[in-house]
């Protein structure tokens, strides 16, 4: 598996994670990965795999919300492809 590849499987991860958070914060975060990917097109899994819920804590809302922040601003290739991550930290 490629690098690219492999950092967007794990930011999908993170996004399902935070999308069953029950804190507000995560759960905007979240919807801000869900809305950027119907607008590139990217289906993801429905969520309903009865998994537990993860804790939202105020250092994993603040990473979600600059996380959810850089995605928003990113194209949909840049999305597709997993680059975007990369322009986060700059």
């Amino acid at each position: 598996m490629s690098m690219k590849k492999l950092v967007f499987a794990g930011l999908l991860g993170v996004a399902t994670v935070f999308s069953t958070a029950c804190s507000d914060a995560c759960e905007k975060a979240a919807n801000k990965f869900e809305d950027k990917y119907k607008e590139c097109d990217i289906t993801l899994p429905d969520g309903d795999d009865d998994g537990d819920d993860a804790e939202c804590t105020d250092a994993a809302a603040d990473a979600a919300e600059k996380l959810a922040d850089c995605i928003e601003k990113a194209s949909c290739d840049k999305v597709k492809d997993g680059t975007w991550a990369v322009s986060c930290g700059s």
